[in-house]
């Protein structure tokens, strides 16, 4: 295997993540004490839930990517297989 100065810092960067990793879960005890969850998997245990006040009034923005291939609601392929003449995808953008 050639080593060359990419690959060199790549491993190096590997590494020191790694180890920091590795320190941080050294760092936290296996020992702590965890209460016990308020909620269990069935809707009526989260009927009782209440939204938090900040919440409610928080604002967050929100990244939607729309594009041609997202009107026919045909997955990530789409824009690529509606030019094979045969195909789905092809005879849907052809007759719409």
């Amino acid at each position: 295997m050639k080593i060359t100065r990419r690959t060199l810092i790549k491993q190096g960067a590997l590494s020191v993540a790694a180890l920091r990793a590795g320190r941080m879960l050294a760092s936290v005890s296996s020992k702590q004490n965890i209460a016990p969850k308020p909620f269990h998997p069935a809707l009526e245990s989260f009927k009782q839930y209440c939204v938090p006040e900040w919440f409610r009034d928080a604002k967050f923005g929100i990244w939607a990517h729309w594009s041609a291939q997202c009107v026919p609601e045909a997955g990530d392929w789409y824009a690529r297989q509606m030019y094979i003449q045969g195909n789905i995808q092809y005879n849907y953008h052809f007759k719409h």
